[in-house]
């Protein structure tokens, strides 16, 4: 790398770390004294609560992206943002390159919960938040199905990654079937998103935290595909066409991944990245 470079590596380094500080701050500031606030003004309805502390994290999320992207550590764009518009009760899948993807997702869907890992129901940043309103995959196949409903039957979408983890760079990927489990069992359309972009070294699985892409700001762009009707599918064997949906899904997020003009680059800039750490 040259010389301004490495400044801008340095400077792009530190806006993704502190955009890490100030997500930890407002989880706990939100969890201790926002949270608790609402609940007061909810008058103490759960349904009320949950509603608005949605929009408060997609509020504090949102301001977060916006202070990435104001100090050019990232680029972001939304491709038909208009069919998110008034999106309630659906399933909405996406492929998982990055740490930050369901930050993305949460700042551009007001209404929004998720399935998340039993081990942040412990974590001392996010514990008050996770253990408030989202589902623990911790719980069974069965409590994440009601669950699943309930927030469903309240006019929330369900974020799902069907990778279930992090992709890795260079291998292909492999959809779970508990999204489609979801969709059909609750009878609700899937819409796909794809993210796309640059490598966002720096933020994949088993990436340093001081990392970041060696020549320009992470490139997040993101597509929001024609929705998936469950319809078809609720027919027939469940097991077969659990399989049949989640082919579908995988099927229509690769087809999208084909037509990123960024795509085959990322496999020029991880050996690049090689070649620069050799």
């Amino acid at each position: 790398m040259t010389f301004f470079q490495r400044i801008a590596y340095a400077w792009r380094t530190y806006v993704k770390l502190q955009t890490f500080f100030f997500f930890g701050l407002g989880s706990l500031v939100q969890a201790s004294v926002v949270f608790p606030t609402l609940f007061l003004f909810s008058g103490f309805s759960r349904k009320r609560f949950s509603r608005m502390a949605r929009y408060a994290i997609h509020i504090g999320l949102k301001i977060l992206i916006w202070q990435l992207v104001t100090l050019r550590g990232s680029k972001f764009k939304v491709e038909h943002r208009e069919r998110l518009k008034n999106l309630h009760s659906k399933i909405i899948i996406a492929n998982h390159p990055s740490l930050l993807d369901v930050v993305l997702l949460f700042s551009i869907i007001p209404n929004a919960d998720c399935i998340v890992k039993g081990a942040l129901g412990k974590n001392r940043f996010v514990s008050g938040i996770v253990n408030t309103i989202y589902i623990l995959n911790s719980e069974s196949f069965d409590q994440q199905m009601a669950e699943v409903k309930r927030t469903t039957d309240q006019g929330n979408n369900l974020i799902i990654f069907p990778e279930g983890t992090r992709s890795e760079p260079g291998k292909p990927w492999f959809f779970k079937k508990g999204a489609a489990r979801f969709a059909i069992g609750c009878k609700r359309d899937i819409v796909p998103i794809y993210f796309g972009g640059n490598e966002i070294i720096g933020l994949r699985k088993h990436d340093k935290l001081v990392s970041y892409h060696p020549r320009e700001q992470y490139h997040f762009y993101l597509d929001v595909l024609e929705p998936i009707s469950v319809e078809p599918y609720l027919e027939g064997h469940q097991g077969a066409q659990v399989a049949s949906l989640t082919k579908e899904m995988q099927r229509r997020l690769e087809e999208r991944r084909e037509l990123d003009p960024e795509y085959p680059q990322r496999l020029l800039d991880q050996q690049a990245e090689l070649k620069d750490k050799a």
